[in-house]
């Protein structure tokens, strides 16, 4: 019995090498871009800051709204129509993280919660904003608590908008060493695309070097180290009203999962029925009016 264990482990182990090279190899050939050439067009650019060169999306005039795209996404995300809605009463501010859309790559094993929120602070430094609303679409949801809990003098509001505590079936086995590579190394993009335009702009940045590897390195933290601390911390951290906007059809982070933050927060919860995960894209109007009226009312 011990000899067939041992025999097990070493096949598995065999495997596992030979998933991570095979995955490595085609990660590298699916990325021949060293670095974003040219920002996604109308109203993005790239800015430097103090953590490195940022992609960020830029509209409208009044006070400012940060928003935070989820995982594997990017500022695309806001031009497929929420942004522009949202820009009708406030300045919005997207950026790409670092590892994610057009921004830089290069941050080692850092990529996750605390790079991002250290460089969303940045970005508004380098931009001379004080305070803003924070807006965050799945993980950028976390990232939104985090800059809230951790900088509470830069913050008015929070917005979360299909977060909550819950792994998204989508990333369970990019957990797995090996495994994780050979899937990202077959992917031409990760996670749905909403348009022509959008699909375009996911394909450029995943064909920068380093992009598979920061996403992986993301998602391992994401249920690792940085899942720590959202355990028994944060939520409760935040001072600032939150609301908590959900889809009643999600299918990545459970609807329940999401109103179960309510708890935590003490924040309003706000359901958008008939919705899935991608409640900006697929119902825009909504969700703004349904930020306006909590940005009026609290």
């Amino acid at each position: 019995m011990v000899r067939i264990i041992l025999v097990a482990l070493v096949l598995t182990a065999v495997f596992l090498i030979a998933a991570f090279i095979t995955g490595r190899i085609i990660m590298a050939r699916a990325e021949p871009e060293l670095i974003a050439s040219k920002p996604f067009g109308m109203d993005t650019r790239f800015i430097e800051t103090r953590s490195g060169r940022v992609h960020i999306y830029d509209r409208g005039t009044g006070p400012v709204v940060l928003l935070l795209h989820g995982s594997g996404r990017s500022v695309a995300d806001w031009q497929e129509g929420f942004g522009a809605r949202l820009a009708q009463t406030h300045r919005v501010i997207g950026f790409d993280y670092f590892g994610h859309g057009l921004s830089d790559r290069g941050h080692g094993l850092s990529y996750g919660h605390r790079l991002w929120t250290t460089q969303a602070i940045d970005i508004l430094d380098a931009m001379g904003v004080e305070r803003v609303v924070v807006v965050g679409h799945s993980v950028g949801g976390v990232i939104a608590a985090r800059i809230a809990a951790d900088f509470p003098d830069r913050v008015t509001h929070v917005v979360t908008i299909g977060t909550g505590m819950a792994m998204d079936p989508t990333q369970q086995l990019l957990m797995v060493p090996g495994v994780g590579e050979w899937i990202m190394g077959r992917m031409s993009v990760f996670g749905d695309t909403f348009s022509q335009a959008h699909l375009q702009r996911q394909r450029r940045a995943f064909r920068i070097v380093g992009t598979r590897a920061a996403f992986l390195t993301y998602v391992r933290r994401q249920y690792t180290i940085d899942g720590l601390r959202l355990l028994w911390g944060v939520y409760e951290e935040i001072k600032a009203p939150v609301l908590h906007v959900s889809g009643t059809l999600d299918k990545s982070i459970p609807h329940e999962a999401a109103k179960a933050l309510v708890a935590r927060t003490g924040g309003v919860f706000a359901p958008i029925d008939g919705i899935g995960h991608d409640v900006h894209i697929e119902a825009p109007d909504q969700l703004a009016e349904r930020i306006e009226q909590f940005l009026a009312s609290s």
